[in-house]
């Protein structure tokens, strides 16, 4: 059994992880967007920093190389003025990487070394950001030429901390707006999936119905994607549904009314029995003849709704290869001790062809049809019956010359105690069951039946069954 949980909570979680992906990919951008801001607005700081820092240490590079790395008043005097122009600590290095000028005057005559001191070195002007964030500085080297020889190097250590205050002012002002955005984004979301999922929630309150018992349900169906095509095939799933529940019930209740006729008739004529006293005992056979008759005809639907219920299932009958002019012989011949109660004669024109398929099915399904023939002939009538075949199978022929069927009541035969003259069928036995085994029997073996009629005139039924099962 399926339990459905009627839940709000449940219902909407498919729009809450909806509105919670959208959120969490927009808020991924933005973290995305902002670390870009980030890292190309210091790129582009440092740089502007890095040209300013060049340009001071090629003035303290000409004034080393007049000073010839010695100090002087006028050498002091400069280092200490750009120093603090530029807010840098800044070192003369001469080629044993010894310090011959020092901003801070700590490290003179002393031994100094680093990457971008050794790289300048080399006769190439380096730079690298050591440090973290606030706590961040560059470190900025140039050579010092004398002819083509590298005599000293200029380095540079200069604090960036301006810079990330700069750019922690702008990364708030970013940051409000992207809080900003998410919330539009978040709002426009959350309406989005809610629209989206509408359909959804439409095909869940209908199974929730039809679980209750109300199969009669129908979802809009609104544009054309992948939700639409659930939608679309939920009402043609309901509709099969509710055809199949349609049928069902006129079913039983086709069944009850044919099961009930003959059992009231039973019933009527066993208390006629009961009430007399039998001194009548031609009258009291009648009685049980109909009787007898009766319980027959109970006995004949109850046969055939059996029938038709295993051949509706699965079909689970051997087939084999045979002859079916013999299995038509065998039908004349059954339906010969009928024919002759009604001076009906049957004429069969017949040839060998070959079929795999159910043999006793494929004599039951002939058999019904032209039982029916004989049935609805005029008396003294005759029935004609002959097989031909083509490229594709056997093709039988039924043909009366009877009473016919009204063209509106044609593509009704096959249905379940469907009758054209109710009256009629019933003086002649009939259940209303035959056409419709018939018209499993044939679909079962992927053949066609097909029904030609003219009141008055008589009726032909063209059955054709394929060479070869294919189940």
């Amino acid at each position: 059994m399926v339990t459905i949980i009627k839940d709000d909570l449940i219902k909407n979680s498919v729009k809450l992880k909806l509105s919670l992906s959208y959120v969490a990919i927009l808020t991924v951008c933005l973290l995305l967007v902002n670390i870009f801001v980030f890292l190309a607005i210091r790129k582009e700081y440092i740089t502007e920093r890095k040209g300013n820092i060049y340009l001071y240490q090629r003035t303290i590079a000409d004034l080393a190389y007049e000073a010839d790395l010695n100090k002087t008043p006028l050498f002091d005097i400069a280092v200490e003025t750009i120093s603090n122009q530029s807010n840098s600590r800044i070192l003369v290095i001469d080629d044993k990487y010894i310090v011959k000028a020092d901003s801070k005057n700590e490290l003179i005559g002393k031994y100094y070394q680093n990457r971008e001191v050794k790289r300048a070195f080399s006769g190439i002007k380096t730079s690298k950001l050591r440090g973290f964030l606030k706590n961040s500085y560059l470190s900025v080297a140039t050579p010092i030429l004398i002819g083509d020889k590298v005599k000293g190097v200029v380095l540079f250590l200069t604090p960036i901390d301006d810079i990330y205050n700069k750019i922690i002012v702008i990364e708030k002002r970013l940051f409000t707006i992207s809080l900003f955005i998410l919330a539009i984004v978040t709002l426009i979301g959350y309406f989005i999936s809610t629209y989206a999922t509408k359909p959804i929630y439409s095909v869940i309150d209908a199974i929730e119905n039809m679980a209750e018992g109300n199969l009669k349900q129908r979802v809009e169906v609104i544009g054309n994607d992948e939700i639409a095509r659930l939608c679309m095939a939920f009402n043609e799933m309901n509709e099969k549904i509710t055809t199949i529940d349609s049928e069902r019930r006129q079913f039983v209740a086709d069944a009850s009314h044919e099961l009930k006729s003959p059992l009231a008739s039973i019933n009527v004529l066993v208390e006629s029995l009961i009430s007399s006293e039998l001194a009548n005992k031609d009258m009291a056979m009648e009685f049980l003849q109909d009787i007898h008759s009766e319980i027959d005809r109970l006995s004949n639907i109850v046969n055939n709704l059996l029938e038709l219920t295993k051949l509706e299932g699965s079909f689970g009958v051997k087939v084999e290869k045979f002859d079916l002019n013999d299995v038509c012989l065998q039908v004349v011949k059954r339906v010969g001790y009928i024919a002759k109660t009604k001076n009906v004669e049957i004429f069969y024109d017949g040839q060998s062809v070959e079929i795999e398929a159910n043999r006793d099915n494929i004599f039951r399904a002939l058999y019904n049809v032209v039982e029916n023939a004989v049935k609805y002939s005029f008396e003294y009538g005759r029935v004609d019956f002959w097989v031909e075949k083509d490229s594709r199978g056997a093709i039988i022929h039924i043909k009366d010359h009877g009473v016919g069927i009204p063209e509106d009541d044609i593509p009704k035969i096959f249905e379940r105690f469907y009758r054209v003259d109710k009256t009629r069928d019933r003086k002649t036995g009939g259940s209303g069951l035959g056409l419709s085994i018939v018209n499993e029997i044939i679909k079962k073996h992927n053949g066609t039946i097909e029904v030609k009629s003219r009141v008055g005139e008589g009726t032909e039924f063209i059955i054709s069954i394929p060479y070869e099962f294919k189940g």
